[in-house]
């Protein structure tokens, strides 16, 4: 994951859309966070750890505190300054997109709605920054697939979309993706260090943990709606992964 968190608590300083001609000099010891994205840029940051090099398309995340040096050309880039009380990287990070112009048009949305400053924008904000992220991500998990790694992704996305299905199983999802059971758990094991089998019961539970936790469903109706054939067998099941019966989560 880009910030090695699902998710995180921001509050926005600033962004902005800066242009130069160049740019040569030191960062100073700035308190808050920066992400940043070159619609045109060729950049050199030389810090602690190395050199880092951005160009035209490329997003890089710096830490708070973290000092370094930048000699950079013609450049125009749209930069997000913020404040997170959650632990973010501690060193400079680097992202090129295969979707640029997406990248590119989803900062500019960021940057005219904090600029308006309209009634709720800092919602608007964080939802188009959120958008970002889950690009990032969703980016980063395809690169890491090739040939028929690749076809995993599909039956991931098959598994939420129909996790509280009847007709979901193992041999379903190998067929869907044209292997043997046996080499599809074995591929499925490589790439997520986790059987299918787990993958699924992992979000079953906590599914049903949500519809228990909500007070608004008996036992026997969240049973249903996670796609169980009979309470018992739910009941099993819950007892099983958390050493309680599904009544003790209820609020």
């Amino acid at each position: 994951m880009f910030f090695d968190l699902n998710n995180f608590n921001l509050e926005f300083i600033s962004i902005l859309n800066p242009s130069w001609e160049s740019n040569n000099g030191a960062s100073g010891i700035r308190p808050y966070h920066a992400l940043s994205y070159r619609v045109i840029g060729d950049a050199e940051f030389t810090h602690v750890n190395g050199v880092t090099h951005v160009a035209s398309g490329d997003l890089i995340f710096v830490p708070a505190f973290y000092e370094y040096t930048m000699q950079a050309q013609t450049e125009n880039l749209y930069v997000i300054h913020f404040h997170s009380n959650d632990p973010l990287p501690q060193n400079i990070k680097t992202f090129r997109s295969k979707t640029p112009q997406y990248f590119e048009r989803k900062f500019r949305e960021l940057y005219n709605a904090w600029s308006k400053k309209q009634h709720g924008y800092e919602y608007e904000c964080k939802s188009i920054l959120y958008r970002i992220l889950l690009q990032i991500e969703r980016e980063l998990a395809e690169s890491k697939f090739s040939g028929a790694e690749d076809r995993l992704l599909d039956a991931v996305e098959f598994i939420h979309d129909n996790l509280t299905s009847n007709s979901l199983s193992i041999e379903l999802l190998a067929h869907m993706c044209g292997m043997s059971d046996t080499y599809f758990r074995r591929l499925f094991v490589k790439n997520f260090k986790t059987t299918p089998l787990k993958y699924i019961n992992k979000l079953k539970l906590n599914y049903a943990k949500e519809l228990l936790r909500s007070g608004y469903y008996t036992v026997s109706q969240v049973s249903e709606k996670c796609g169980f054939e009979n309470i018992q067998y739910f009941s099993l099941f819950i007892k099983k992964e958390t050493g309680k019966t599904p009544s003790q989560f209820l609020l």
